[in-house]
């Protein structure tokens, strides 16, 4: 059997690692439009602020593949997919397979603001995007920010921490940052701590314009005529799943690939993994359930019995500008009308300095927010994926001191 995987990210090269481990004899090919092998995209971050090298995110050497003889195409971008055919269109040659899996993951995306496309205007999703940015913000001094979600928060952080006296500002078009993870009260916190080491934030901050004659942006416009003056300037708007492949090939997509449980297509010979797919009207577009839906599509593609995918329950824990944060599963209050049975309790510590929120369901936790620590992460996911009951803590979750170990 011949396998063919279109993407070298985290879940193209999880799956060609999980069937070669499985099936010694089966022909794995790998297409990918990047020139280098698979990378660490979080670790662009820390490429960014100079922290790590090339050579530092490279997740697997060229030897890994050889090693576990999967054929790693660099630089090959598949144009077209014949469903039919069961062909692959690489340049001018067209390669076969029995089961064709995409993980073409997804790419920046870049709302229609005027004054749009600029030489000094970039998005972060590629190593090549991190190293442009690395050499324009060596000669920059004042840097905004459009986006204050998890990846414009970082990239702020990645030049504030590489190039020290740089000016950077954050816009935020909703009322908060992060609004995926946070809600009102945490983000409060995070932005005053994100003002102390000197960066500014702007919310309610609707771009509108890239003002700049030549080529160069010089002052962002926002909706109500205020500008931001700039040198440089980082758009962190989101990403999107690369759908074009898909829809060419006929493919049924929405948001992303439409994928079942058994992260099988339209087509039963093609499957989606990662940013990619569309799982019951979601795209995950996070690490962790690329990782899930790659055990689960390895088994899938061989025919190995196995269980099928049900969905990820997200989970968030890093550093934001130098803050622990975690997030997990039920996080914003989806629920304001507080309907029977859900109930949120927070605890804030006296310095203001750490924040916990728990959001409950008929007495089990079903998220949580950790902010400014992390040494209950552990215990509080498994409580959350166990479904665990709470009445024994429940009078302690509003202690901001009550450690969960």
């Amino acid at each position: 059997m011949r396998v063919v995987i279109v993407g070298n990210n985290v879940a193209g090269t999880t799956l060609a690692k999980l069937i070669r481990d499985a099936d010694r004899e089966v022909e794995i090919d790998i297409f990918t439009e990047e020139p280098v092998p698979y990378y660490a995209r979080p670790k662009l971050i820390g490429f960014v602020a100079g922290a790590v090298e090339e050579s530092g995110i490279q997740f697997h050497p060229t030897e890994w593949y050889e090693k576990n003889a999967l054929k790693l195409h660099l630089s090959s971008r598949v144009d077209k997919v014949d469903a039919a055919g069961k062909k692959v269109l690489v340049g001018d040659e067209w390669h076969t397979y029995d089961k064709l899996v995409m993980a073409n993951g997804s790419k920046a995306f870049l709302p229609p603001f005027k004054g749009l496309p600029k030489d000094n205007a970039f998005t972060l999703r590629t190593l090549e995007d991190a190293k442009m940015i690395r050499e324009a913000a060596a000669s920059a001094k004042r840097v905004v920010v459009i986006g204050g979600g998890l990846l414009g928060l970082e990239t702020a952080r990645a030049l504030a921490s590489g190039f020290p006296g740089i000016d950077i500002t954050i816009l935020e078009y909703a009322e908060h940052l992060l609004m995926r993870q946070l809600d009102h009260e945490g983000a409060k916190i995070l932005q005053d701590w994100i003002k102390e080491v000197g960066t500014k934030v702007v919310t309610k901050a609707e771009t509108e314009e890239l003002l700049g004659g030549g080529g160069i942006a010089t002052a962002v416009r926002l909706k109500g005529g205020r500008t931001v003056e700039c040198d440089m300037v980082i758009v962190s708007a989101g990403a999107r799943s690369n759908l074009q492949l898909a829809k060419e090939a006929g493919l049924d997509v929405k948001r992303g690939v439409i994928v079942d449980g058994s992260l099988r297509t339209s087509e039963k010979n093609i499957y989606a993994v990662g940013d990619v797919a569309e799982f019951e009207g979601k795209v995950w577009g996070m690490i962790p359930p690329a990782l899930d839906q790659a055990r689960i599509a390895a088994k899938k593609v061989l025919g190995l019995d196995g269980p099928d995918y049900t969905g990820t329950i997200p989970s968030n824990t890093l550093k934001v500008m130098g803050i622990d944060l975690t997030s997990i599963g039920t996080v914003r209050s989806e629920h304001e009308t507080m309907e029977p049975g859900f109930e949120e309790i927070r605890a804030v510590a006296p310095d203001g300095k750490v924040y916990k929120k728990f959001v409950l369901k008929d007495d089990r936790m079903i998220g949580a927010i950790l902010l400014g620590t992390k040494k209950e992460t552990g215990k509080v996911a498994r409580m959350i994926k166990e479904g665990a009951p709470v009445e024994n803590i429940r009078d302690k979750l509003s202690d901001p001191g009550f450690d969960f170990r």
